[in-house]
């Protein structure tokens, strides 16, 4: 019986190459906002959060590429950027803040409003 075939030298590493090559394309994020490698060193970021979309905007190399409207809101931005970067952009931007750029409402708050809405008048006199 024969030894078994071995490759070439360089067949492992071009190997090893295709496969970070296939993971740089897989998408990071959430619904709300993603990103994934477009093309070598080009990242693309998609968001349906206008907020984010925003924070997008005032970065001075991301450009907005494509949007819609039709079947809810999406913003779609392109950034020469590393895919690492891009990654760690997008968990910095989805990260917990202390509720300044997202206020959520305190759980009081949120079960009195599904009541009924409260009149100007009423919330003075219930601060009284």
């Amino acid at each position: 019986m024969s030894p078994p075939k071995r490759s070439a030298p360089g067949r492992e590493i071009a190997g090893a190459a295709k496969l970070r090559l296939t993971e740089s394309y897989q998408t990071f994020g959430t619904s709300q906002l993603c990103v994934w490698r477009d093309a070598p060193g080009i990242c693309r970021f998609q968001t349906r959060n206008p907020a984010f979309a925003r924070k997008l905007t005032q970065r001075s190399k991301a450009r907005l590429v494509a949007w819609a409207v039709s079947g809810g809101y999406l913003r779609l931005f392109e950034e020469r950027i590393k895919p690492w970067r891009g990654r760690n952009l997008v968990e910095r931007y989805l990260a917990p803040t202390n509720g300044a750029f997202f206020a959520n409402p305190s759980p009081h708050d949120a079960a009195e409003g599904r009541g009924r809405v409260k009149t100007a008048a009423e919330l003075k006199r219930g601060r009284s």
